[in-house]
């Protein structure tokens, strides 16, 4: 079976339409022209007739009515169509002592003779038949006369009348002169005319289709050539060749949609490396702990150490580290965890903080850093989600400023709320992240070096996981440069109604 691409198909849907449209315009124009033109001739040979009406008109003014056809219909209908000496005007004729004036019927008032009568016996023209008036037109047989009522009076009874003059009496039409239109087969002339003129039409009609055709074919192949484009980059980018792009040209749909293919590719090429980079990052995190278990256990199995107490506890301290390093990075998997992986109740966020912030309050004053909570006056506020993966969040914060800030320094905290959002900040002192750095902090595993190394502990996955779970509980969390000297974390929570 024949498979039909969208070009085709444009191309011969096109096609039929033009097909079907050419065909009934030519039909339309064939039969307007017939009915034009029958019209214009029947038109043409009545305005040739005005002395017949004149002659109806005349006798009937003479007889008051139409009983004198009524009683001899063929012998008035003969008498009617004879011309008058008011029918026919012909040119003044020559005298025989050179003067012109008027010929000699009409000084004698008599009807003109017929032309083998004015010019001789041998004078060409058709001779009537003994009794019949002449008919030059030969539309005598065409001619009917009807009543006003539309009854006929005198004529071709089967003739259907295709123009008609009114016979007046006064100011009263009192009938009809009516012509029949003429067969087209009637007139070789009037045949040919119009076969002729629908030979143009036909040839008119293929031209157009031709050239519609062309344009479709043409038009079919501008508007798929993007889609082609579209294909051949699909293929790429299926093939693994994430840096396939399409040029836009266009400012049409098309071009639209080659705009979000090249988003797309962009896209899907910093997802594998990000998917890249997350491997090798977290195979180098990982390398440490197992490094560390594998010496350790080889130095046991060598007899260098003794699987004592000592060496046992500081197996499982690596074995914790690499359970804690195996949490995190399931925490930061690229599907983050949505509503319906935690646990959902009201929560008081405030209370929960105040909690780990008591918590840390020893660490803190160890390390020299102040902890100012002043700004943190609870108002009864709640939030819907889990309290465990709050905590976690709240925990991870603070341990990234003790982490990072400066002895001498410190971290203030405090909320607010518009009504509707519950806000909360962390800002601490110096040190603070390069400028170019606070996009990415909330990337897995990234360190704003130098102040901010490996040396000083963690595993590069803190922020990574606040940033999963604040979203999954509908908040956000952004980083920017506080006014204190450091980073200013911002969490924005959506509040939930007392309960």
């Amino acid at each position: 079976m024949m498979r039909l691409t969208i070009q085709h198909k444009t191309f011969l849907a096109t096609f039929a339409l033009a097909t079907t449209l050419a065909l009934l315009l030519v039909l339309m124009l064939r039969w307007n022209l017939e009915q034009g033109f029958a019209r214009y001739t029947v038109a043409a040979e009545f305005s040739r007739l005005d002395w017949i009406v004149r002659n109806i008109e005349r006798e009937y003014a003479a007889h008051g009515n139409w009983d004198f056809v009524r009683a001899a219909p063929e012998a008035a209908w003969r008498r009617l169509q004879h011309p008058t000496e008011d029918a026919v005007t012909p040119p003044p004729m020559m005298m025989a002592d050179g003067e012109g004036g008027p010929p000699p019927w009409v000084r004698d008032g008599r009807p003109p003779p017929p032309p083998w009568e004015k010019h001789g016996p041998n004078a060409a023209g058709p001779r009537p038949l003994p009794g019949r008036p002449t008919d030059a037109l030969g539309i005598g047989p065409r001619l009917a006369l009807v009543d006003a009522e539309g009854n006929r009076l005198a004529g071709n009874a089967d003739a259907r009348a295709a123009a008609e003059k009114p016979i007046m009496h006064g100011d009263a039409i009192v009938g009809h002169l009516t012509l029949a239109a003429s067969s087209a087969s009637a007139n070789q002339l009037d045949a040919a005319f119009l076969a002729s003129q629908t030979r143009n039409m036909l040839l008119v009609g293929l031209a157009a289709l031709g050239l519609s055709l062309a344009a479709a074919w043409l038009l079919a192949r501008h508007l798929l050539a993007p889609i082609r484009q579209l294909a051949a980059g699909a293929r790429r980018i299926a093939d693994g060749w994430l840096d396939q792009r399409i040029e836009v040209q266009r400012a049409d749909e098309f071009g639209e949609l080659a705009a979000d293919f090249n988003d797309m590719a962009e896209r899907l090429a910093r997802v594998e490396e990000a998917r890249r980079a997350w491997i090798s990052e977290a195979s180098h995190e990982l390398r440490t702990p197992l490094a560390v278990l594998r010496a350790e256990i080889e130095a046991i199995q060598d007899g260098v150490r003794a699987a004592d107490a000592a060496t046992l506890v500081r197996l499982h301290r690596q074995v914790q580290q690499l359970a804690r390093l195996v949490d995190d990075l399931r925490l930061t998997l690229d599907r983050a965890p949505g509503a319906a992986d935690l646990a959902q109740a009201p929560v008081a966020p405030l209370t929960t903080l105040d909690e780990v912030i008591d918590s840390f309050r020893d660490r803190y004053a160890a390390a020299g850093i102040a902890l100012d909570t002043a700004g943190l006056q609870d108002a009864g506020w709640y939030v819907r989600g889990d309290i465990t993966r709050l905590t976690q969040v709240f925990a991870n914060l603070l341990e990234n400023s003790l982490r990072y800030t400066h002895a001498g320094g410190r971290l203030r905290v405090a909320a607010h709320a518009d009504g509707r959002h519950l806000l909360l900040t962390f800002d601490d002192t110096a040190p603070a992240p390069p400028p170019a750095a606070l996009p990415r902090l909330f990337e897995r595993f990234f360190r704003a070096e130098p102040s901010r190394s490996r040396a000083h502990g963690g595993s590069g996955l803190g922020l990574a996981i606040c940033k999963s779970i604040v979203e999954a509980h509908g908040g956000c969390i952004t980083a920017n440069l506080s006014e204190l000297g450091g980073l200013a974390i911002r969490i924005d929570l959506p509040l939930e109604k007392t309960p």
